[in-house]
C-alpha cells in the first residue's frame, strides 16, 4: 500500500496494473468506511490502473478534525490524490457515499472526469428514506414497531434497535450471511463516529450533515459516459437507480441480479463484468 501525504494527512491507497487505457479511481462508501469493500475493482486493471484509497478521515488513512467533515474535504482529498497519481483524466466509480463524492467531485472538475460508475449510490437522501421506508414496511411488524420506537425516542444505541438493524441489513445490505458476520467482526477501521456525525445511528435513519442531501440537479449537467447499478434487493433500489440514470442522457443502468448493497461480496464476478460491459462499450 502506498501513502500520500498533504496538509490534510496521509493518505493510504493501492494501485495496480500499467499505464493504458484511461485510470480509474474508486470511492468507498461510508461516510467513514474503507477500501477493503471495493477491493475487487483492482482485478479490472488489465489494459488501464486502477487505484482505490482510504479517504482521509477512516481506514488507514489519518484522522481529520471534525470540523473537516464535509464534502468540500473529501473531494479535496481525491483531486490531491488525482494529481499525486498524475492523472490528467480519470474514470471515477463510487460505491454508496462514494457515489455522493464522485458527483460531487464531478460538479466542481467536469473537465477531468472522462466516466462515471455510480454503484448502489446515494444521490438523493430523500429518496433513499423513502426507499428505506417501503423495504422496512415489509419486515415482520414486531422488527417495525423496534425501529419506529427506538427512533423516535432517541434509543437509536439500543440492543433491540440494533437486532432490527441486523433483520434489515441481511435483507438489504448484504445478503451473503457469512460475509455479512466477517464484515462485522472485521478490524477494518470504520470511522462510526464519522458516519454518525455526515449520515446517521443506521442506514435507514439519516440524522447528520447529508440527512438533506439532494444531488440531482448535477445529474442534468453530466455529458460523459456514465453507469447506474444496484443490486436488485439493495437498499439503494434499482427503482431510485433508474430514475437517476433517466436524468443523464445517453447513461447505462443495470440490475445486479440476486445482490443487495454488497454485489462485490455476493457476486463479485457479475459485479466486474457489469463494470467491464460498460468499459468495453463506453470506452473503445
Amino acid at each position: 500500500m502506498a501513502v500520500l501525504k498533504t496538509k490534510l494527512g496521509t493518505t493510504y491507497y493501492l494501485k495496480k496494473g500499467k499505464r493504458g487505457e484511461t485510470p480509474i479511481v474508486g470511492a468507498h462508501g461510508g461516510p467513514g468506511g474503507t477500501h477493503l469493500s471495493i477491493k475487487p475493482l483492482l482485478e479490472l486493471a488489465t489494459d488501464r490502473q486502477v487505484v482505490v484509497y482510504d479517504q482521509i478521515g477512516s481506514g488507514r488513512s489519518s484522522d481529520i478534525d471534525q470540523s473537516k467533515w464535509t464534502i468540500e474535504t473529501f473531494c479535496q482529498n481525491l483531486d490531491e490524490l488525482l494529481n499525486h497519481l498524475g492523472f490528467e483524466e480519470v474514470i471515477l466509480y463510487g460505491s454508496s457515499w462514494g457515489g455522493t463524492l464522485i458527483l460531487e467531485y464531478y460538479k466542481r472538475n467536469p473537465k477531468r472526469v472522462k466516466g462515471l460508475m455510480f454503484h448502489s449510490s446515494l444521490i438523493c437522501s430523500k429518496h433513499w428514506v423513502e426507499d428505506a421506508k417501503r423495504l422496512i414496511s415489509k419486515l415482520p411488524k414486531k422488527t417495525q414497531e423496534i425501529i419506529h420506537c427506538c427512533e423516535k425516542v432517541g434509543a437509536t444505541d439500543s440492543k433491540v434497535y440494533k437486532e432490527a438493524i441486523d433483520t434489515y441489513y441481511k435483507r438489504h445490505v448484504c445478503r451473503d450471511l457469512k460475509a455479512y458476520e466477517k464484515k462485522k467482526k472485521s478490524k477494518a477501521r470504520f470511522n462510526e463516529k464519522l458516519y454518525l456525525y455526515m449520515w446517521g445511528p443506521s442506514e435507514f435513519c439519516p440524522t447528520g450533515t447529508l440527512k438533506k442531501y439532494n444531488g440531482q440537479s448535477i445529474l442534468k449537467k453530466i455529458k460523459v459516459p456514465t453507469l447506474f447499478f444496484s443490486g436488485q434487493y439493495d437498499e439503494a433500489t434499482p427503482e431510485s437507480a433508474k430514475v437517476f440514470a433517466s436524468r443523464v442522457k445517453g447513461s447505462t443502468f443495470k440490475v445486479i441480479k440476486g445482490c443487495s448493497h454488497s454485489s462485490f461480496r455476493e457476486n463479485k464476478e457479475l459485479t466486474k463484468k457489469i463494470i467491464s460491459d460498460f468499459l468495453a462499450k463506453s470506452f473503445k
